[in-house]
């Protein structure tokens, strides 16, 4: 299409003003960014500010990145831009491509760029925009994410590929995503998540995959993240990894991010949450993935999930219940780590609203269906699995009459993926070092 028929295009579309919300609810205008304003950033020409002392001194409990110094410049920014429909706004979706240890030798490019992205399926981080609905229905986009171990990371096997993609009030939303102790503010996350594809590894190998909703809020003058867990699997010395059980509520992690640069700076205090375990620890479930070819359609209070993990005393201050609360950001990601392994999911449908409003997206989200792009990213991974002798023999097909999720629902669920089905629903984990560290 040409800029002026784009140009046109995007004014028919609607643009949020600079209001608590997305900007662009359901992805309308889909334009994506990667985190550094500059697209030099981090380069000899424009060196990163890394900024000390760190947020947590070393020797805080639960520090699990220490307070880095370099380096500060790298071979490439692997700045990467989605135009989408609206190719001059300053408004975004926040891409990050975070390869850690960041400061590791073999990444190119700088924290939350540290590789290329990748077209879904052919690189280690590989990340693209479909549209979801035709443009008779109005033009809703999805992203796709699929990270890949099945391809060499140039900081080794065992790095750990952080993919994302979501709102940030610091870098392309335009205003607050939403605020907490409002009730008439958003705060009520609503999104389709589809589990594609997963290539997993045998219980002796040390490997991890996880797809997650992750937040930011702000109080008692620091970053609170939340990490809330929709599909893991993986193993670490033969045990399942888990980040919560019926009898634990969470786990927490403080990292260090001293780059003044990022829209991360200057890093978080983590709580963590499997979606499997919110009925128990907070009274409320949240629908989860555990097969290729299944989506689910969540709503997620995150009102009520910080007041849960706070409650649970997995912050180092609680969460205030008197005064609004800036929520800054959130965010869809898959993170993974080991050799010749695989995960590939897609986001669609995505808002966030007060407590009690209307879906305000009028078509059925919930009849998208796979297209092509997810059709040659699960074919690429596929091919990139098969070309593995170690990968081709731990994803053989299964067995006559035992299939791998649900063939009828699209590629996503050829069967030879690996499943969580020899572990069943109520299979636990343990928390890799999530989400930059």
């Amino acid at each position: 299409m040409r800029p002026a028929g784009l140009l046109a295009l995007s004014l028919l579309l609607p643009v949020a003003a600079a209001a608590d919300g997305f900007h662009d609810p359901y992805v309308r205008l889909a334009q994506v960014r990667t985190d550094y304003v500059a697209p030099d950033e981090g380069t000899a020409a424009n060196p990163l500010t890394l900024v000390h002392p760190c947020l947590w001194p070393d020797g805080t409990p639960g520090l699990l990145v220490p307070c880095f110094t370099g380096p500060d410049t790298f071979a490439q920014s692997n700045a990467y831009r989605f135009a989408g429909l609206a190719p001059w706004s300053p408004n975004h979706w926040l891409l990050l491509l975070n390869n850690e240890p960041w400061p590791w030798p073999g990444n190119s490019g700088p924290p939350n760029q540290s590789l290329p992205r990748a077209i879904p399926g052919l690189g280690v981080m590989g990340f693209g925009v479909s549209p979801a609905l035709t443009v008779g229905d109005g033009l809703y986009w999805r992203f796709h994410l699929a990270l890949s171990h099945l391809h060499d990371n140039p900081a080794g096997a065992f790095a750990i590929p952080f993919l994302s993609i979501g709102a940030a009030a610091g870098r392309g939303n335009g205003g607050l995503v939403g605020t907490l102790n409002d009730p008439e503010r958003p705060h009520v996350v609503s999104f389709r998540s589809r589990l594609d594809a997963v290539f997993g590894s045998t219980p002796d190998q040390l490997w991890v995959l996880s797809h997650f909703l992750w937040a930011t809020a702000e109080w008692g003058g620091k970053p609170r993240m939340l990490f809330l867990h929709l599909y893991h699997d993986g193993y670490v010395q033969g045990e399942p990894f888990e980040f919560s059980t019926p009898t634990v509520p969470g786990a927490t992690s403080r990292w260090n991010w001293p780059i003044e640069e990022s829209v991360l700076f200057p890093g978080a205090e983590v709580a963590f949450i499997d979606g499997e375990d919110t009925l128990t620890h907070c009274g409320f479930a949240t629908p989860v993935l555990t097969a290729p070819g299944q989506t689910i359609h969540a709503e997620v209070d995150l009102q009520a999930l910080y007041r849960c993990l706070s409650d649970h005393g997995l912050y180092d201050e609680p969460m205030p219940h008197d005064v609004p609360v800036p929520l800054t950001g959130v965010h869809w990601g898959n993170e993974l780590t080991g050799e010749r392994v695989a995960l590939a999911t897609t986001v669609w449908g995505i808002d966030i609203r007060a407590a009690g409003e209307a879906d305000k997206a009028g078509v059925d989200l919930d009849a998208v269906r796979p297209g092509a792009e997810t059709t040659r990213m699960v074919e690429a991974l596929q091919q990139a699995c098969r070309a593995d002798l170690r990968c081709a023999s731990r994803n053989a097909p299964p067995p006559s009459g035992v299939t791998a999720g649900d063939p009828a629902d699209g590629p996503g669920a050829t069967p030879g993926l690996h499943t969580r089905q020899d572990q069943g629903p109520a299979s636990r984990r343990k928390p890799p070092p999530s989400p930059q560290d």
